[in-house]
C-alpha cells in the first residue's frame, strides 16, 4: 500500500534530543534506554561561574550550558523548525564543609579520594533541561537530587593501580560506580542514577511528558 500526504497536511518532526555534556556516564544512561540523542559541547566557562553556596553553583553551571545553547541554535545546529529537548547536568560531593569536584590531576585524584574513603558522603546532580520549539522555549525544569553514597577504604597499590588506569579528572570527586573498580562503592542511599551523573527519576518524566518514551 502507498502511502500520501495532502498538500496541507504537516509532517510530525521528531525531537531531538541534545545532551550538553562530554559526560561518559551520561552518555551511557541515554544509550542504556535506545534513544537517538546528539553530544554538544555548550562554549561556557564553568570554572567562572562559583558561587558562595555550593548547590546553588552546579545549578547555575547546569542552566548556563543549557541557555547557551538554547540562545544560539543555529551555532549548534538545530534548524529554525526543529524541535529540541536540551540536557545539562553538572555533580560534585560533599563531605562536612568540604566541596568535590573535578581533580586536576593525579595527586589531586588521590587527595580527594583519601579524604572520602571509609567515609559517607553526599553526591549532589542539578539538572537543567528545555524544550525549545522553533528556536523558541516551551518548557523548563531545573531539580537537584542528593544520594548518601560509602566508599570503602583502598590500600596503596589499589590506590596507585587506580590512578594509572583510568582519568579520573573526568568525574566528580575522581570517581565514578560505572567504572572500575567496581566494589569501591559499598552503599548507594537514594538513586544510582544520580551517582552517574544524569539521575532517572528527573529525566524519565521529561521524556514521557513530550511522549518521548512510553
Amino acid at each position: 500500500m502507498r502511502l500520501s500526504f495532502s498538500k496541507n497536511q504537516p509532517i510530525e518532526r521528531p525531537i531531538n534530543i541534545i545532551l550538553a555534556s562530554q559526560s561518559v556516564g551520561r552518555k551511557m544512561l541515554l544509550d542504556k534506554m535506545s534513544l537517538r540523542f546528539r553530544v554538544v559541547v555548550a562554549h561556557v566557562k564553568e570554572e567562572d561561574i562559583t558561587d558562595p553556596d555550593p548547590i546553588t553553583m552546579i545549578k547555575r553551571r547546569a542552566q548556563a550550558k543549557v541557555e547557551e545553547i538554547a540562545q544560539h541554535p543555529r551555532v549548534y545546529g538545530i534548524a529554525e523548525d526543529d524541535k529540541s529537548l536540551i540536557i545539562a547536568a553538572d555533580s560534585m560531593a560533599i563531605l562536612g564543609k568540604e566541596v568535590f569536584g573535578k581533580s586536576k590531576d593525579r595527586d589531586e585524584t588521590k587527595d580527594m579520594l583519601r579524604r572520602l574513603m571509609g567515609r559517607t558522603h553526599t553526591f549532589v546532580t542539578a539538572v537543567s533541561a528545555i524544550y525549545i520549539v522553533e528556536s523558541k522555549e516551551k518548557r523548563r525544569v531545573a531539580k537537584v537530587i542528593k544520594s548518601r553514597v560509602t566508599m570503602r577504604k583502598m590500600t596503596p597499590a589499589e590506590m596507585e593501580s587506580y590512578v594509572t588506569k583510568y582519568d579520573f579528572t573526568r568525574y566528580a570527586a575522581a570517581y565514578a560506580i560505572n567504572e572500575a573498580p567496581w566494589d569501591l562503592v559499598t552503599k548507594i542511599d537514594g538513586s544510582y542514577t544520580n551517582v552517574i551523573g544524569l539521575p532517572f527519576e528527573v529525566i524519565l518524566p521529561i521524556l514521557r511528558n513530550l511522549k518521548i518514551i512510553a
